[in-house]
């Protein structure tokens, strides 16, 4: 099956140089963030160590008087997520939501399912990022929060970025509250395993085993509405090389280390970005769990078959691990 190139639309270099300059400020300023005390610290310059010895007891202390928000309902910030650089970047593609079930009850409570994860989950970007652009109007008034990896949410920097942009912890407990609360979550169900099994060119998703979503739908009667991005595979290519080693990191230690290049190294390919969305499957707490994902399944693959051709690809298979 051929891959769908790049957008052909033309050229736009502030973009370009956008985009790539947040992805060198997204990777190097975590590392800058945690290397440039530690390297003060250990500087044969009395007032570099005093320095360095100042930056450690300020985040220690703003990271004590925010540990277990993202175990509660976050700490999302309204301007943070709108900040204008968000919207402009995301014309580089372009990126959209595409609602086909009826509007969505403002007063409802909402599991949305998130597929498939992609090399690096890129479309999260529309559940948190540019909110007033993109998630408010496709879905006005519904409250929610994203799912996120624990272990990324204990990583200076990419933790604030993240708590700011509508995340939490992704416990079955953070779920349950946020839930409990009247809050929609949006999860991703093949996590750090379907990150595995990209492939650009490919729809895999890993979601045969995956319950634990369903179950709390379930017993919380939140309806579960399907979401398959449309380009997410494309933006990168995925590189074979120790996959095996790779996978087993993520089953045994719950750690995925994608090896992936786009176009420039690590800027991801040109492609539109559309994540469609299904109608709404209502829940009860009487429901079986199984049934449920048999029917969660069925609507997952709908959505994919009656809206291939639209995105470029009209014989492409969605292959369900």
């Amino acid at each position: 099956m051929a891959v769908p190139g790049p957008a052909h639309t033309k050229s736009e270099p502030s973009i370009l140089v956008t985009v790539l300059g947040f992805h060198v400020f997204y990777l190097l300023l975590p590392a800058s963030f945690i290397l440039t005390p530690l390297y003060l610290l250990v500087s044969s310059v009395g007032a570099a160590r005093g320095v360095g010895a100042a930056w450690v007891v300020a985040y220690a202390a703003w990271f004590a008087a925010t540990v277990g928000s993202e175990k509660r309902l976050g700490r999302p910030w309204k301007a943070f997520e709108n900040l204008p650089l968000f919207a402009y970047i995301f014309r580089y593609f372009p990126v959209t939501i595409k609602r086909t079930g009826p509007p969505l009850d403002p007063g409802g409570l909402y599991f949305f399912g998130a597929h498939p994860h992609g090399a690096l989950a890129f479309h999260r970007g529309l559940f948190g990022f540019a909110t007033r652009e993109h998630w408010d109007k496709t879905f006005p008034g519904v409250q929610f929060r994203v799912l996120a990896a624990t272990a990324a949410l204990r990583v200076p920097v990419i933790r604030e970025f993240w708590l700011w942009s509508s995340c939490i912890d992704a416990s079955k407990a953070t779920a349950r509250h946020a839930l409990a609360k009247g809050v929609s979550l949006v999860v991703y169900p093949g996590g750090e395993r379907e990150q595995m099994l990209t492939v650009r060119g490919k729809h895999r998703i890993f979601l045969k085993s995956r319950k634990g979503f369903v179950k709390l739908a379930v017993e919380s009667s939140a309806s579960l509405v399907p979401i398959y991005t449309f380009g997410e595979t494309n933006l990168y290519d995925h590189w074979p090389l120790l996959l095996g080693l790779r996978t087993w990191m993520v089953k045994s230690l719950g750690v995925a280390v994608p090896l992936i290049t786009g176009e420039f190294g690590w800027l991801p390919y040109r492609v539109p970005v559309t994540a469609v969305v299904g109608a709404p499957i209502v829940c009860k707490p009487t429901d079986d769990v199984d049934a449920v994902h048999e029917k969660y399944v069925a609507a997952l693959q709908r959505l994919f078959d009656d809206h291939k051709a639209a995105h470029g690809e009209p014989d492409a298979k969605l292959e369900i691990f």
